[in-house]
């Protein structure tokens, strides 16, 4: 296996905080909080379920994404990864799959996230103020140069070059308490030529588009 596309396997099952990071290229971005070893137990804290008004009880699963989307974004795709555990006051799937083992495809790789944030156990800050937070904390990328809105995704969601030489997309947008995050990148065939930007954010908007359409 060729140091690139090692490379690609890496960014594709890095931990967001890790990708986001980069992705920001250097801009300290807050990216959603790391699996818990074990959750707060107390009168207040993070909440281990969802409320009542939490429109997602969990976070949705990688069955959300359609087969069909993936493969047109990455022929030969394989599911790499299908996490789904809890977080400090959250719910989180995360969903990786890669076409790098697939014969004269382009190695390319597609990172989903998707975490449902809980209303804190005292009422404040509810589950969507939560995941609204999530969102606002990424708007340093959108100083980086081809960053833009996505008004089709909702009110903060955003495009922007990705970790991967800057050739590869990052997209996030909000449905109430969930927070959906697609990273998409790779080569554009198999002769290692990278995946140009535009190709890359209208792949992942896409993805994102339909992710969206089927919650």
């Amino acid at each position: 296996m060729d140091a690139r596309v090692e490379r690609l396997i890496r960014e594709a099952t890095a931990t967001p905080v890790r990708r986001w990071s980069l992705a920001a290229g250097g801009v300290a971005v807050i990216a959603g909080v790391a699996i818990a070893a074990g959750l707060a137990v107390g009168a207040e804290g993070p909440a281990v379920q969802a409320g009542g008004d939490d429109a997602f009880a969990v976070a949705p699963g990688c069955d959300t994404v359609d087969p069909g989307a993936v493969e047109s974004l990455l022929e030969g795709a394989e599911l790499e990864t299908a996490e789904h555990g809890r977080l400090d006051g959250a719910d989180s799937a995360t969903c990786v799959w890669t076409s790098v083992s697939a014969d004269a495809a382009a190695p390319r790789f597609l990172h989903v996230d998707l975490t449902a944030y809980f209303t804190d156990r005292a009422g404040e800050p509810t589950g969507s103020e939560s995941a609204a937070g999530q969102l606002s904390d990424l708007s340093p990328v959108v100083d980086l140069e081809g960053a833009a809105p996505v008004p089709a995704l909702g009110d903060g969601a955003m495009v922007w070059p990705g970790a991967s030489g800057g050739t590869g997309a990052e997209v996030a947008f909000r449905r109430d308490n969930l927070v959906v995050r697609v990273s998409y990148g790779g080569d554009e065939g198999d002769g290692g030529v990278p995946l140009s930007y535009d190709d890359a954010r209208d792949g992942a908007v896409a993805l994102g588009e339909q992710v969206a359409g089927s919650l």
